[in-house]
């Protein structure tokens, strides 16, 4: 569990800057891309921590279905693919501009940084979701129905009410 709770910090840090540098890039220093990028890092360790709280709370299967948490990782693989894309561009265009960080407005290290950010989030929320797939991988865990305990409950009612009715005297 120790691990866990490591993660939520991890996770609740990154989502924290990645929201602060969108507000801090695009507001204060109207660098727009670098702020995007931020977001969107920030979007996806926000979906981490909350993968590991739901984990945490063992209320993840009871939330997720197994389709949800698949498309959580596909989104998580979208971030990570389109952030390293965009990582190599900048990375090109900073070797050939050999531009400095100053001025922000149009740093191209920053939004270097920021869409490696992006990368490494889409890549922990996509093994993230694959870990929590194979942990539950009960099939009754993840059923389409998210919820399954009620489910249940219906129908161990059902079966004492017909116990009930075979027992009553015609």
């Amino acid at each position: 569990m120790l691990r866990v709770h490591l993660h939520i910090v991890f996770s609740a840090i990154g989502a924290v800057l990645g929201l602060s540098a969108f507000i801090c890039f695009c507001i204060v220093y109207a660098n727009i891309e670098a702020g995007m990028w931020a977001l969107l890092s920030g979007i996806h360790a926000s979906l981490a921590l909350m993968l590991h709280c739901h984990y945490l709370k063992q209320s993840l299967h009871v939330n997720f279905s197994r389709k949800a948490l698949q498309y959580i990782g596909d989104f998580g693989m979208v971030g990570c693919v389109s952030g390293l894309a965009l990582t190599c561009f900048y990375l090109f265009l900073e070797f050939y501009y050999q531009a400095d960080i100053m001025p922000i407005k149009s740093s191209i290290i920053i939004r270097l940084v920021w869409s490696f950010m992006m990368t490494k989030w889409g890549l922990m929320l996509f093994l993230y979701t694959k870990k929590y797939l194979r942990t539950y991988n009960d099939h009754q865990l993840f059923s389409e129905n998210p919820h399954i305990e009620e489910t249940e409950n219906l129908i161990q009612q059902g079966e004492v009410a017909d116990h009930e009715d075979d027992a009553s005297p015609e």
